[in-house]
């Protein structure tokens, strides 16, 4: 299924929208329909200059990952989450199961894929994949704006308290 319209850094100062597929969910694994996404210093970064670092922009890729939605579409073995959840999106996909990952510090995941960070693609498309466990619901109080600008501690696995 297509129909994932995504805004694609194709060069230094090239970017346009580009439709791909609307990805598939795993087990573990929700779909978002994204609805607010901030622009962040790396996004431009990449824009301008088609690197940080020794991370370079080699192929075409999607920006952004300051991002919250709602949750579309939920893998089978997801029990956190549900369609229709409002959530802020971690923007790095660790995989919760290393040894940092089950001490808390899954900041120091040795797998993380951190989006819109070459190779991978970031979160300014309709939707975008990632696990579950890295997505964390949004209580009443706290809007879709709020959600795109909530970094969380390695320790803080929840936004309640917020």
């Amino acid at each position: 299924m297509s129909n994932n319209p995504s805004f694609v850094l194709q060069a230094v100062e090239k970017v346009e929208f580009e439709d791909r597929p609307v990805p598939a969910v795993a087990d573990h694994e929700v779909l978002v329909a994204v609805k607010k996404t901030g622009i962040c210093g790396s996004d431009v970064h990449y824009l301008v200059h088609g690197r940080i670092g020794d991370f370079i922009v080699e192929k075409p890729m999607v920006l952004g990952h300051e991002s919250s939605g709602v949750v579309y579409k939920v893998g089978s073995k997801v029990a956190n989450l549900k369609p229709g959840d409002r959530v802020a999106m971690e923007p790095g996909a660790t995989c919760g199961f290393c040894d940092d990952c089950k001490k808390g510090r899954y900041n120091l995941c040795p797998y993380i894929e951190f989006a819109a960070t070459p190779p991978y693609d970031g979160t300014l498309c309709r939707y975008y994949r990632l696990p579950s466990h890295v997505c964390y619901k949004l209580p009443d109080h706290l809007s879709l704006e709020d959600g795109a600008m909530v970094r969380f501690p390695p320790q803080a696995r929840s936004i309640q308290g917020y």
